[in-house]
Order: structure tokens, then sequence, then C-alpha cells
């Protein structure tokens, strides 16, 4: 029974997602990088970015926890790739399974989920760089009117016909285990200052 409500729910909310996408108004502040990369955005900004890049076939590492199942059901509607797992259950099947797929399609990585702190990037997401050999891409997200929810990471839902501002980074390689470590202050430092640079207010 609970698998034929998830069923359901996934295409409602996909459609319903779809229906408030299309009245978006992207601005693109830089240009999109072509060709296999890592994106790497906060967890508060998930619901703009999949209905901007729907449809591409993008991996997305989405928690193994019932929560990531709300996120897992419509993005796979929405023609994303969800690879189920996190740092605390799963994690190296994740990567082990987002290293098979890498050679064919960019991955999406929220480096402050599954339940944050927010903001704050944790090494995750440079494994991943470092075990698939693709560079990270950076993205900022602003939106100019939005609900933002009381969860740890302010989850924000825009509201319909807003402005969107997106920012794409310069791609950032991790070229050995030791970079893992001592690149992660740098993307840290890069993400804050793509996402002041990309702010509407």
């Amino acid at each position: 029974m609970n698998k034929i409500i998830f069923f359901i729910e996934k295409y409602i909310i996909a459609i319903l997602l779809l229906l408030l996408g299309f009245t978006f108004r992207y601005n693109l502040l830089t240009t999109q990088p072509k060709g296999i990369v890592i994106y790497a955005f906060w967890h508060r900004n998930i619901i703009p970015l999949l209905l901007l890049r729907k449809f591409e076939k993008i991996v997305i590492l989405v928690s193994s926890s019932k929560d990531g199942e709300l996120i897992a059901g419509p993005a796979k509607v929405l023609g994303y790739q969800p690879v189920r797992g996190s740092s605390r259950r799963g994690g190296s099947k994740a990567v082990k399974e987002m290293k098979k797929l890498s050679n064919r399609f960019p991955i999406g990585v929220t480096p402050d989920g599954p339940k944050g702190p927010p903001e704050k990037i944790k090494d995750g997401l440079l494994y991943i760089a470092y075990f698939t050999h693709l560079p990270i891409i950076p993205v900022a997200v602003d939106i100019q009117r939005e609900k933002v929810f009381n969860s740890w990471d302010g989850f924000r839902l825009p509201i319909p016909f807003t402005k969107v501002n997106v920012s794409y980074g310069k791609p950032i390689f991790i070229n050995s285990k030791q970079e893992i470590e001592s690149k992660l202050p740098l993307v840290q430092e890069v993400m804050d200052k793509l996402t002041i640079k990309n702010s509407l207010r």
C-alpha cells in the first residue's frame, strides 16, 4: 500500500513542480558549463535547480532516509537519476555507483546535506570529485520572492512568477587524497563568495 501511495505522490509532486517551474524567470549570470562535471549547490536550493536542469539525466545524490524519498521520487520523474546514500548510511556504495555513471552523466551533490550544518561543505563532495576524476562546479542560487521553511537548511520554495538568479563557478579539481582535506576550505570560500555575488538583495 505504501509503495502505491509513494508512486502516486511522486507523479503528483513532479507535475505540480513542473507547473510552478514554468512561471519562473531564470537569469543565468554566467555561462552554463558543458560536459560531465559535478554540480555542488546548497541543500536549500534543490527546487529551483531541479526545475532548471530537468530531463538532462543528471545523477543526483539523495539521502537513503525516508525524507530522501520525497526528493528521489519526483526527481526521477523529472529526468534525474537518483543515487541513494549519504555520509552516514550507504555512503561508500553511493560513491561507487556514482563513479560507474560518471563517464556518461553529470553529477549533482548538496555538500551540506542531508542534515547540515547548513551551507557548510563536507568532505563527501571532495571524495566524489577525487574518485570520479570530475571537476567540482559551484552553483549559487538566489530567489526574489520565496517561501522559506523552518527546516535545518531553511528550505526555499520560489513563489510563482519570481525571478531566480543562477551562477556557475569555475571548475575545482581534486587530484589527490591529500587535496580532499587541503582544498575543503577553498571550496567553502568559493561557494560563499559566489553566493554573495549572485545575490538579488
